[in-house]
C-alpha cells in the first residue's frame, strides 16, 4: 500500500525500467515514464504497458516536477539531469532495487563485488534448489527485482545479485545475508576514483544490524578496508587463513557460520578451474549454510555447469581450445582466467570500451600470453600500458577477424582466450552479444 495512488515517476525503460513500471500498476499506483530515447523498440514498450502517462526522447523539468516519487534504472548515472532535478525539489529517488524490496516478504542474499558476482550467486541458488528450498535469482544476473518481487512466499529465499549502480539508489534496503566477494578496480568510467567505487559497494551493509550476516573475503584488502563499517554478524573466507570462518586445507573445504566446523566439499568437487573458484564456493557455501546448517553442499556441485560467457570452452579444433570469457570486462578478471593456464600457450583476444582499469597488472601474468590480439575502442590504451611486452601484439577490426587470426596463429595445445577486459558497448549490446559473436565466428573455422 505505500505508494498506492502515488504519482511514480520511472526514469528509463530498460529490462529493469519495465518491470518497475509494472510492479507500480499492479499495486495501484500512477505510473508515469520518461524515457530518453524516442525509437520503435522504445514505443513497443510503451504500448505494453497501455494506457501510461509518457515523454519520449528527452527528460524535462516540468515532468519530473509532478512526481511524488522517482525510480531509476541503474544505467542511469546519479549526476544526470532528471535526477538531479528531483533532488533538487526534495522528490525521493530510489531504484528498481529499492521498489522490489519494498514489496519483496522473503529473506534476501545480496550478492556484489568487482568479479564473481554471477558465478556465485548462481551457485547459492543451484544449492539450494538443489536441497529442495524455494530460490529465486533475481537482480543484476539478468531477471528483475520487481518482476518477481510481489509473488514471492514469505518461505522462500530470494538471491540477488547487486551492481554498485543498483546500490547508490537503496534506501531501506537490507538483506538478511550480503556477500562481498572482492573490490577490484572497475567502472572508473563513472566513479572518480577507487574511494567512490568502493563506497558504493560497501552500500550492501548499509541498513544491515546485529541481526542479519555479512560474508566477506579476508583476502581483499579492498574489502578489509571497510569491514569495520560493518554492523552485522561478519563470516570471514579465506584460502590462505585458516583462522576464518571458511577456508581451504589439505584439498578440503571448511566451513563454520556458528554451529561448529564441518567439512563442506573436496576441492576435486568443484567443477570449474581457478582458485578465484574456490573462494566463491566458500562464499557460496556459507551463505547456504546461514540459510539451513544442514545443506548437501558436495552433492549440489557436481550438477553446476556455471555461467555462459564465464570461462566456458566453446570447441576444441584440431587439439586448439576456443573459450568464451566475454563477462571479463575488468583486468582483475582476466588476471584470475590466465592464472589458470600453466605455460605459455594463450592468445589472448582483449579490447572493448575502456573502464578506467589499469591494464598493467596484466605483466604479471603476461608470460603465459603467447600472442595478443586487441579489438575495440581500447586498443591504443591497452597497447601503452604493456609498453614493450615480449608477447607479439596485433590490432584487428573486430570479433570474426580476431577469430580468424588467432586460428591461423594457433598450434596443438594452444587456447583462445576471448577475455577482453573491457565493456563491450563499443561493439555491441552488451557481453553476451560479444560472446555470442565470438561463438558464431568459432563455429565457422575449418
Amino acid at each position: 500500500m505505500l505508494l498506492k495512488k502515488k504519482t511514480v515517476t520511472v526514469i528509463g525503460l530498460s529490462e529493469s525500467g519495465m518491470s518497475a513500471a509494472k510492479l507500480l500498476q499492479k499495486i495501484g499506483a500512477r505510473v508515469r515514464v520518461s524515457e530518453i530515447s524516442d525509437t520503435e523498440p522504445v514505443r513497443k514498450k510503451i504500448h505494453l504497458l497501455g494506457d501510461i502517462e509518457c515523454e519520449l526522447g528527452k527528460h524535462t523539468d516540468a515532468f519530473i516536477d509532478r512526481s511524488d516519487i522517482v525510480v531509476t534504472s541503474p544505467g542511469v548515472p546519479a549526476d544526470s539531469a532528471p535526477l538531479r532535478r528531483a533532488r533538487a525539489r526534495s522528490i525521493p529517488v530510489i531504484g528498481e532495487i529499492e521498489l522490489g524490496y519494498m514489496y519483496c516478504r522473503a529473506p534476501i542474499i545480496a550478492v556484489t563485488g568487482s568479479n564473481g558476482k554471477s558465478t556465485t550467486a548462481t551457485m547459492i541458488h543451484h544449492i539450494l534448489r538443489f536441497n529442495k528450498l524455494k530460490s529465486h535469482l533475481l537482480g543484476n544476473i539478468g531477471k528483475p527485482f520487481c518482476g518477481e518481487a510481489l509473488s514471492i512466499k514469505e518461505d522462500a529465499v530470494v538471491v540477488l545479485e547487486v551492481s554498485s549502480f543498483q546500490l547508490e539508489t537503496i534506501g531501506l534496503f537490507k538483506p538478511y545475508i550480503s556477500v562481498l566477494l572482492n573490490i577490484t578496480e572497475d567502472h572508473l568510467d563513472r566513479y572518480d576514483d577507487m574511494r567512490q567505487y568502493t563506497e558504493a559497494k560497501s552500500l550492501v551493509f548499509k541498513n544491515q544490524d546485529s541481526n542479519t550476516h555479512a560474508i566477506l573475503n579476508r583476502d581483499n584488502e579492498n574489502v578489509m578496508n571497510i569491514a569495520k563499517y560493518v554492523k552485522s554478524k561478519i563470516h570471514y573466507y579465506s584460502t590462505r587463513n585458516e583462522g576464518t570462518s571458511g577456508f581451504l586445507k589439505n584439498g578440503k573445504l571448511f566451513v563454520d557460520v556458528g554451529k561448529g566446523k564441518s567439512v563442506v566439499c573436496k576441492r576435486s568437487d568443484i567443477p570449474l578451474p581457478g582458485m578465484y573458484n574456490i573462494e566463491n564456493v566458500l562464499a557460496s557455501s556459507m551463505a547456504a549454510k546461514l540459510i539451513r546448517d544442514e545443506i548437501d553442499i558436495a552433492g549440489a556441485l557436481p550438477s553446476f555447469r556455471g555461467l555462459r560467457h564465464r570461462f566456458e570452452l566453446v570447441r576444441d579444433l584440431r587439439g586448439i581450445k576456443f573459450v568464451d570469457d566475454s563477462k571479463s570486462t575488468t583486468v582483475d578478471s582476466t588476471l584470475r582466467a590466465l592464472e589458470t593456464f600453466r605455460k605459455r600457450n594463450v592468445i589472448l583476444i582483449a579490447g572493448g570500451k575502456d573502464k578506467g582499469g589499469d591494464y598493467s597488472i596484466l605483466l604479471g601474468q603476461i608470460g603465459k600470453i603467447k600472442h595478443m590480439v586487441l579489438i575495440g575502442q581500447a586498443k591504443d590504451i591497452i597497447r601503452k600500458s604493456l609498453g614493450n611486452i615480449s608477447a607479439p601484439v596485433q590490432e584487428s577490426e573486430g570479433i570474426e577477424e580476431a577469430v580468424e587470426f588467432s586460428n591461423r596463429l594457433a598450434k596443438r595445445g594452444d587456447t583462445v582466450l576471448l577475455s577482453p577486459m573491457c565493456s563491450s558497448y563499443d561493439m555491441f549490446q552488451d557481453y553476451k552479444e560479444r560472446g555470442d559473436a565470438f561463438r558464431r565466428a568459432v563455429g565457422r573455422l575449418k
